[in-house]
């Protein structure tokens, strides 16, 4: 237990402390350690699915499935738990053999997250080779593709200090801050943490509005719950790793609160927030609350967020959450997959799926959030 630096009569007790307390006393069943075991678990079971509940086998490993494996991994760290680690990493062994074909190539934003997975396995078991597979995709995001016809496009970014897989959408600045972030976890190397707060800033000036949500891209004006998900995940990841000495530090950390307080405005009275964000009307989606009850928790317990005003907010959204957890650990009301749209009734016309890996994944996130110090 660390100790208490006292001075004088005044005694500071660290953040991760208070907040820790304020997060206990869960009612039976909600409690994130329960929580984690049972997604964990589920996660190890399923095969590896489809985009959208497409019943057929996929053809790579899908970014919902990257960022589920991304969470379980977490889980398994911080947890210490070894059995969880080795069903993970014999989950990852076949794309070295028979499943290579579904290992993806880091030639699009949503392909080369992928690049989290062996980062993530090097980081818990020293094994060089999931390194220089991870360092591959975190290297290809800011290298010209050999084989492309928008040659001249891309270089432009580049010379901009910009991925070449900058496209503007919402998802991204997830996809993007937590291949570079955890790049830069296990190399320390400033250059990968460092690009991705600059990629971030130029997102944050691109689409985000005025009451600090984010359209779904510069042509859709929409406040669409998971697109918005994303960006508070992103803004997360990067944060968490972020050296306070980087010149965008201060610039996306008051994006981050300019969200975060718009957000308690518009969390609904189920607990959790809207399709749309910013209609309270429109159905509960599940996997973006996820991601916002997840950044909200990282805010209160690293003291980015006033603990006072979140600590409700975050408590029941959470206990909502696991309200739509069956026994089985499939969340219930996840968005399907969904391409920018300019047409508001689109997005209110979307599926929801069952155990939907963009709803898995943010719940182990938030599990990871609860329990980490």
């Amino acid at each position: 237990m660390r100790k208490l630096i006292i001075v004088g009569l005044i005694t500071f007790v660290p953040i991760w402390v208070s907040a820790q307390k304020a997060f206990k006393n869960w009612p039976e069943g909600v409690s994130p350690k329960e929580v984690g075991e049972l997604v964990s678990k589920r996660f190890v079971e399923v095969p590896h699915p489809n985009f959208n509940g497409n019943p057929a086998p996929p053809n790579e490993i899908t970014y919902p499935e990257t960022c589920a494996w991304f969470g379980a991994l977490r889980y398994a760290d911080i947890t210490h738990n070894k059995r969880l680690l080795r069903q993970l990493e014999e989950r990852f062994l076949p794309i070295f053999g028979p499943e290579r074909h579904l290992q993806p190539l880091p030639d699009h934003v949503d392909h080369t997250v992928f690049g989290t997975i062996p980062l993530q396995l090097y980081a818990q078991t020293g094994k060089e080779i999931y390194y220089h597979m991870g360092i591959w995709y975190a290297d290809e995001q800011w290298k010209m593709p050999r084989k492309t016809k928008h040659k001249e496009e891309y270089q432009t970014l580049l010379n901009q200090g910009l991925s070449w897989q900058t496209r503007y959408w919402i998802d991204d600045m997830f996809m993007i801050s937590a291949i570079q972030s955890q790049a830069f976890f296990v190399t320390k190397d400033r250059q990968y943490i460092d690009r991705a707060a600059s990629e971030m800033v130029v997102y944050l000036d691109k689409i985000q509005r005025s009451n600090g949500l984010f359209y779904h891209a510069e042509d859709v004006p929409f406040f669409w719950g998971r697109g918005n998900g994303w960006m508070a995940a992103g803004m997360t990841e990067l944060l968490g790793l972020l050296p306070k000495d980087n010149p965008n530090h201060v610039r996306i950390l008051e994006s981050y609160r300019k969200m975060m307080d718009t957000l308690r405005q518009y969390q609904k009275e189920d607990g959790l927030w809207g399709q749309l964000v910013d209609d309270k009307t429109t159905w509960t989606e599940t996997s973006g609350s996820a991601m916002f009850t997840y950044a909200m928790i990282k805010g209160v317990k690293q003291g980015w967020l006033d603990e006072a005003v979140y600590t409700p907010v975050v408590r029941k959204a959470w206990i909502a959450l696991v309200g739509h957890i069956d026994e089985n650990g499939d969340i219930a009301g996840v968005c399907e997959g969904t391409n920018k749209t300019n047409d508001r009734q689109f997005y209110l016309n979307r599926r929801t799926l069952l155990g939907n890996m963009h709803g898995q994944a943010p719940v182990l996130w938030c599990v990871n959030a609860f329990l980490e110090r």
